[in-house]
């Protein structure tokens, strides 16, 4: 994961003000200073399914080997997602490094979606962290995913007849999963107790081969940090998949969740004809077999679980067969060794007159930022060979190879590479951009004031999607940055389960704030300098 650091955008700071007015003095004005924590990171879950919107509002559980230094930007360690935005910091006492990251992992669950796994890892006590979550949804699966919600009647928490559950195609995905689960089968509760009940609901999103050539992603991402191997032990240094195929399954009855089964049940994956394996380098066969793993949904660990088997089914289709005795989310994946990867190389280049940062995308997750001052960046993907001259990098997969998407609101593109080749962009100059200062006041208690807290927000284009989204630090409620001319925004802020919004269009004159937001205030433009200066109050009711 790559980390940024970002001046704050001119209209981000109006909404960050969500804390600083907790335990005010009755008769002094009070500053607010949070360099008490450190590494800010923000956590965007968005919908698998572009121009779809993703999950909102949920809770969220910090697990892992370094859970007890992550806070909220209040301190917190109670941990609410909104708005699709999870805003998190690191206690003081944590000293993140390239030799010594902080990892953890988010865990939840959404109403509507697949469970979200994702592991996070910090390596810088000041530069912030970005991580952009795709979350398949039930009713709206994306392109390489189906997906159903299925009920069947049992008894009593005991299957009185063989139960079949076959994931739908689209126009997305030709394969499809099958589940079977025997008569007489059991299912039992965490505990090991029988959840009871006569109705079976079952949750299930297949990621297959896409219809456009996209390959197969696990939950959580293909490379995991948290695995354990055949032989029982952790794999240091985790696994890069290379999936034939996954699927997320979650069941209930009797209020309860089923955990684990008194029989075997299968789990059949269809395969695309074209699929390479690569450890022959030739399409998958019957009678090949490959790995399993499960991932563990109370910890966010991957176990490699013996080996799926490669057979035609009844209807001569080539499935991955796997018998399952608990569920999780199930991949059949091997495992990527270090020479099966391969280089590709991007030189970004940006013209001096546009903005101070430009993000650059190379997948799902990687951001990586123009600081003040740089006009050349070279970006290196290394990503696993899929045939001889090609290559794939999560999310977008082609028989190009690797591919890059870059975005700054005024160009975009997506670049592609084979093996060891070098291509250039330059991004267009935008000729409309706004620079501007902000300094915001809080009013609490009677008394104004300034937060110091620092935190992450998004700034997306009204009409725009998760792609045009850019991440903005903010430091002490005071920042300066750039908008482009004409274009209105939407702001988000999202800390402890709250979000705080606001909207308007940017432009070079003297305007009021809009009503309606978190936000009242003026902007002053001063055409000497070319700079819009913006001084905003916000008043708080709900202080504590």
């Amino acid at each position: 994961m790559k980390t940024f650091k970002s001046a704050a955008a001119a209209f981000a700071l109006i909404i960050i003000l969500f804390a600083g007015c907790k335990n005010p003095a009755k008769d002094v004005q009070i500053v607010v200073n949070t360099d008490i924590f450190k590494s800010p990171t923000l956590i965007q879950f968005v919908n698998a399914k572009k121009g779809i919107e993703g999950p909102q509002d949920f809770t969220v559980n910090i697990i892992g080997p370094n859970a007890d230094l992550v806070r909220t930007t209040t301190g917190s360690k109670t941990f609410k997602a909104s708005s699709g935005l999870l805003n998190l910091v690191l206690d003081r006492s944590a000293n993140p490094s390239a030799a010594n990251p902080v990892k953890f992992t988010v865990i939840a669950n959404a109403t509507g979606f697949a469970p979200i796994f994702k592991d996070v890892v910090i390596t810088s006590a000041n530069e912030p962290t970005f991580y952009q979550v795709t979350v398949a949804e039930y009713a709206n699966p994306a392109t390489g995913t189906g997906a159903i919600i299925d009920t069947k009647a049992i008894s009593n928490g005991t299957t009185s007849t063989d139960i079949s559950i076959t994931t739908p195609t689209n126009s997305g995905i030709t394969q499809q999963t099958s589940i079977s689960v025997p008569t007489g089968t059991g299912l039992l509760d965490a505990a090991g107790v029988s959840v009871g009940g006569g109705t079976l609901e079952s949750r299930i999103a297949f990621n297959g081969t896409a219809t456009n050539g996209t390959t197969p992603v696990v939950p959580g991402g293909n490379v995991a940090k948290n695995v354990i191997g055949a032989n029982g032990q952790a794999i240091t240094g985790g696994v890069t998949f290379i999936p034939a195929g996954s699927v997320s399954i979650d069941m209930f009855s009797g209020g309860k969740e089923v955990k684990t089964f008194t029989k075997p049940v299968t789990v059949d994956m269809e395969l695309s004809a074209t699929m390479i394996n690569p450890t022959t380098n030739t399409t998958v066969k019957a009678g090949e077999t490959i790995p399993m793993w499960s991932l563990n949904d109370e910890n966010g660990q991957w176990k490699n679980e013996g080996n799926a088997t490669l057979l035609l089914n009844g209807s001569s289709k080539l499935v991955a067969r796997m018998q399952i005795t608990h569920l999780s989310a199930w991949s059949a994946a091997w495992q990527a060794q270090s020479s099966d990867f391969c280089p590709t190389t991007f030189v970004i280049n940006k013209p001096a007159a546009t903005f101070t940062e430009k993000f650059i995308v190379t997948s799902a997750e990687d951001i990586i930022t123009f600081l003040p001052g740089e006009t050349t960046k070279t970006v290196v993907l290394v990503s696993h060979r899929l045939a001889a001259g090609n290559a794939f990098v999560r999310p977008y997969v082609t028989s190009e190879g690797n591919q890059l998407y870059v975005n700054n609101n005024v160009s975009n593109a997506y670049l592609s590479n084979t093996c060891n080749a070098t291509s250039t962009f330059t991004f267009v100059a935008a000729s409309n951009v706004i620079n501007a200062d902000v300094n915001i006041k809080v009013k609490c208690g009677g008394k104004d004031l300034l937060t110091g807290v620092n935190a992450l927000i998004t700034i997306t284009p009204i009409g725009g999607t998760s792609d045009d989204t850019r991440i903005y630090n903010l430091a002490q409620g005071r920042g300066s940055g750039q908008v482009i001319d004409g274009v209105t925004y939407k702001i988000v802020a999202a800390v402890d389960g709250k979000s705080y919004t606001s909207q308007f269009t940017a432009n070079p004159n003297n305007f009021e704030l809009p009503s309606g937001f978190d936000l009242k205030g003026t902007a002053v433009y001063n055409p000497m300098t070319k700079r819009l200066a913006i001084d905003g109050l916000v008043t708080k009711t709900d202080c504590k």
